[in-house]
């Protein structure tokens, strides 16, 4: 896949942007999505495992690898800005789906306690991605909210630092 930067998110040829509030604070949220990817089965539907090269710290420049509903995926960290920013690009994709994608995650407070998250998904799809985008934006939109009331759930029963 070609290795687009961060702008990417202002160019692609698509994009979906997503907001849902979660019930915690921005630090815990951003703790929870920049953790190993392994922790993300909890709350990611349909993300079964993954993990970083190497040891930490990570931040921009750091590679992962996540296995979502049977494909797997090699991601570059394109953004690492606690609490409020975490992106990355697909490098490779074991399933032919775009030329280039960039997801970008930012976190902002939302009262005492809470957050909004806000995913942008920006894509330069491929065929495979195509026949399915006309229901991208629905399927997408169920998964983030699912996704985040989840996180919302998993993180409440974490005890607070």
């Amino acid at each position: 896949m070609r290795q687009e930067e961060l702008d990417f998110v202002e160019r692609a040829p698509r994009k979906w942007v997503l907001e849902e509030e979660v019930a915690a604070p921005p630090e815990a949220v951003f703790a929870a999505i920049s953790a190993d990817p392994s922790t993300w089965n909890g709350w990611f539907p349909g993300l079964s495992t993954g993990g970083y090269d190497g040891d930490g710290p990570h931040g921009v420049g750091s590679k992962r690898w996540v296995k979502m509903s049977g494909v797997t995926y090699r991601e570059t960290m394109l953004a690492w800005d606690p609490p409020s920013r975490w992106a990355y690009r697909v490098d490779k994709s074991s399933a032919p789906i775009a030329d280039a994608l960039v997801e970008d995650w930012v976190i902002e407070p939302r009262g005492e306690g809470r957050s909004v998250v806000r995913w942008t998904f920006a894509i330069d799809p491929r065929a495979l991605f195509k026949v399915g985008a006309p229901a991208a934006g629905t399927v997408m939109g169920r998964l983030f909210k699912k996704a985040m009331a989840n996180l919302s759930e998993e993180l409440s029963r974490r005890p607070q630092a």
